[in-house]
């Protein structure tokens, strides 16, 4: 029998032959370094498996294979040789702790499910408006205050409150270990200058105002900004992020970016005055100064940072600066970016984000995808599927977004474009599906997967909950 597997293996060779394979099959395995980093050659002959990696990443990825191998296919499968190797080496999910919080537990079986289809990157989405999740320890009120808001009425439903929630530093360092384990690195994002208002509510002299305010109970983009104009609040998000990068040992630090109103730089003297001392003629380019100054910042300690395309609005930052994150870009800068020679994650909004319902997003939609044509095959440098959490209240809910609309993600960051029919695609993923209810992660029928109606469920989905107004910034603005 023939397996199913995603992703799809870039080379399969069947020999002909038979084997009898059980779920303990010896494996033998031997390192090959000359194969590329993440590479693995799986060969099944004689009842036998043999494994060829370059790393321990390629011995685990070749045991995934393994590992639907013998889900698919039961004891009887066809003997074959297997040669693999990722064709992005930036695979990655993201998921929102700051809207609604999950614990620990929780997303160690995300982690699980992900791990068995190869993704690699763990975007985690810490901080925000609506709450500020991840312990440091030089600014206890971050999470003391921060990390609580009065209620929660996301879509203008009440769900009452106080709502909180934050993960301790060796709750972190957990994660990052478990994630570890499975070859997947942890990348935090702590945002900013936007989506800063948490921050703002345990320190407020971080703000242009100085003024106290609460973290925020809705969805929405709000004023009350970093103030980047004010050497003591810069110094703070350095100690902030000084602190992340002794916690994370990856590579890569996300600080947001996007969706930053300058509303309050526009008023603020500290913030003028930077534009006088750097000779900054507008704010967009005030903004691409902080992130330079903050990337450079996170360079001298070795890592690099991730920012939204929205940063690339000031005509400030350089491919030596950033990897870019693209998630909807209204002013086309990705394209000369990448022509630049700059590098990009694709996140593309209309199909990859999967917060909404399968009506906006379906399976087939997502799988279809080309992210490599949208800015440019040589400037794709990973991909990622990303679930925001405003509209998602409960983790089954979570899970039957993300899942297995995610699966196309994996295919294309592993397989590239095009790989397969979409139904076969559709079809390994329904074989597969033992596989994710194995790590307690529930799906929604296949039947749902690309519903007929989809206007309906879309316009169900938003029925009740949001203002015309905020529909339309939902789909036109919000990531």
């Amino acid at each position: 029998m023939r397996p199913s597997l995603i992703p799809m293996p870039r080379e399969i060779e069947y020999t002909g032959g038979k084997s009898i394979l059980r779920a303990d099959a010896p494996v033998t395995v031997t390192y090959a370094p000359e194969l590329p980093e993440e590479a693995y050659e799986l060969k099944i002959e004689d009842g036998k498996v043999t494994v060829s990696a370059s790393s321990e990443a390629g011995e685990f990825y070749a045991r995934r294979t393994l590992e639907q191998i013998i889900r698919t296919c039961g004891e009887e499968c066809d003997d074959l040789v297997i040669r693999d190797a990722p064709v992005l080496s930036y695979r990655g999910f993201l998921v929102d702790s700051c809207r609604h919080f999950y614990g620990a537990e929780e997303l160690k079986r995300l982690i699980d499910t992900a791990a068995r289809f190869k993704l690699n990157k763990f975007h985690w989405h810490l901080t925000d408006d609506q709450g500020w999740r991840i312990e440091i320890k030089r600014y206890p009120l971050l999470t003391e205050v921060g990390s609580v808001r009065a209620g929660s009425r996301f879509g203008g439903v009440d769900e009452g409150g106080p709502y909180g929630g934050f993960f301790t530093q060796e709750q972190i360092k957990e994660i990052v270990a478990y994630c570890a384990a499975r070859q997947i690195e942890v990348v935090p994002e702590i945002e900013m200058p936007g989506h800063f208002t948490a921050a703002l509510s345990a320190y407020p002299f971080l703000g242009c105002t100085g003024k106290q305010i609460e973290p925020m109970q809705r969805e929405g983009v709000f004023p009350n900004v970093l103030c980047v104009g004010n050497e003591d609040a810069v110094a703070f998000v350095k100690n902030v992020l000084d602190e992340v990068c002794g916690l994370l040992p990856g590579k890569y630090i996300h600080i947001g970016g996007d969706e930053a109103p300058r509303t309050r730089w526009c008023r603020c003297e500290k913030c003028a005055a930077r534009m006088r001392r750097q000779g900054i003629r507008n704010y967009d380019a005030l903004q691409g100064s902080f992130i330079k100054e903050i990337s450079a910042f996170l360079k001298e300690r070795g890592k690099t940072a991730i920012t939204w395309n929205e940063s690339l609005k000031g005509g400030v930052l350089s491919p030596d600066d950033v990897l870019v994150q693209r998630w909807m870009d209204r002013k086309k800068l990705c394209p000369a970016f990448t022509r630049a020679g700059g590098k990009l994650i694709e996140a593309d909004f209309y199909h990859y984000y999967f917060d909404y319902p399968y009506g906006m997003t379906p399976l087939k939609k997502a799988f279809d995808y080309d992210p490599y044509s949208k800015s440019g095959a040589d400037g794709v440098f990973g991909v990622e599927g990303a679930l925001w959490t405003e509209f998602v209240r409960t983790f089954d809910d979570l899970c039957e977004k993300l899942f297995p609309r995610l699966l196309a993600v994996a295919e294309r960051g592993w397989s590239g474009f095009p790989t397969r029919d979409y139904y076969d695609f559709r079809a390994a993923a329904i074989v597969l599906l033992p596989l994710l209810k194995e790590n307690g992660i529930p799906t929604l029928s296949p039947f749902r997967w690309d519903p007929r109606s989809r206007r309906r469920e879309i316009a169900d989905f938003f029925k009740g909950s949001l203002s015309p107004g905020s529909i339309r910034e939902m789909m036109e603005s919000r990531k």
